[in-house]
């Protein structure tokens, strides 16, 4: 199998080189999109790209669009370019740990059922433990209530966006549907569900050093809860499990009497989500 990895990348000259030189070996392509950046990443990333020809891309944003243009970017050069079975999408932080790659690869060589393996943090005891407390309570509750709206039950890090999917998935997705900011996950994730695409868990280290968040989150924060309504209304009118939508809407009102029956039906109804533990 071979499978090709897009790193967006904004303001990163700090990183971009070490993360790099990690993962390069983990795969067969590396699309690297310099989001606008300030600093020296474009020039850092045409460097990288001198040294390995063969295997490293570079795309240049004018003007920074957000983490999710960049990765949108990527994947439509590699659909574009062709050759690559899998598409995946990593950080250019040097958070994600890169022995996880070759997990990723071998879940999609080896269950032809599953569509796309992820990452979870929370499947992992020690980055759980080390993730600072206000990303680890925002990401278990969004995480909780997308579970719920996109109808993924078992789906347990929704915001974790290391991923491998195979090609023929984004293929198929309607990637104008895919927020070009912070939001890129959750979108990408209701693309995933209206796809009944199927998912393989495996659990996913994330280093906290020298990376800096550069969400703003008192911006952040009501776009989030905005795009979830979004995704719940989209829902409600073309997607699968409508019945279930409409039972936990309900539960509202009745004050949880139809929480329990919207859980059933989701249940019933979620394309399966495995996981997969070494």
């Amino acid at each position: 199998m071979r499978i090709a990895f897009v790193m967006p990348a904004f303001n990163e000259e700090a990183l971009l080189e070490v993360t790099v030189n990690a993962v390069l070996d983990t795969m067969d392509e590396l699309v690297i999109v310099n989001d606008g950046s300030k600093d020296r990443t474009g020039e850092i990333a045409e460097t990288l790209k001198v040294r390995h020809p063969d295997k490293i891309h570079v795309i240049h944003h004018a003007m920074n669009g957000g983490i999710g243009a960049g990765v949108k970017s990527g994947i439509r050069y590699l659909l574009a370019r062709g050759g690559a079975d899998a598409i995946g999408i990593i950080g250019s932080d040097n958070q994600f740990e890169p022995s996880v790659i070759p997990k990723f690869r071998r879940v999609l060589e080896t269950l032809p059922d599953v569509d796309v393996a992820k990452g979870s943090r929370f499947m992992h005891p020690e980055s759980i433990g080390n993730m600072p407390r206000f990303r680890y309570w925002g990401n278990r509750g969004v995480s909780t209530m997308m579970q719920l709206a996109l109808g993924y039950w078992g789906m347990s890090d929704v915001l974790h966006g290391y991923l491998l999917a195979r090609t023929s998935v984004f293929e198929q997705m309607n990637l104008d549907a895919v927020a070009d900011g912070y939001d890129l996950e959750n979108t990408m994730m209701a693309e995933f569900r209206r796809l009944e695409a199927t998912f393989a868990l495996v659990p996913s280290p994330s280093r906290y050093g020298s990376e800096v968040s550069k969400i703003v989150y008192r911006k952040q924060i009501p776009r989030t809860i905005s795009r979830f309504s979004g995704i719940v209304l989209r829902r409600m009118t073309d997607g699968p499990d409508r019945v279930g939508l409409a039972l936990l809407l309900a539960s509202v009102p009745t004050l949880g009497v139809t929480l329990p029956f919207a859980i059933l039906v989701m249940r019933a109804t979620s394309p399966p989500v495995r996981k997969v533990v070494d």
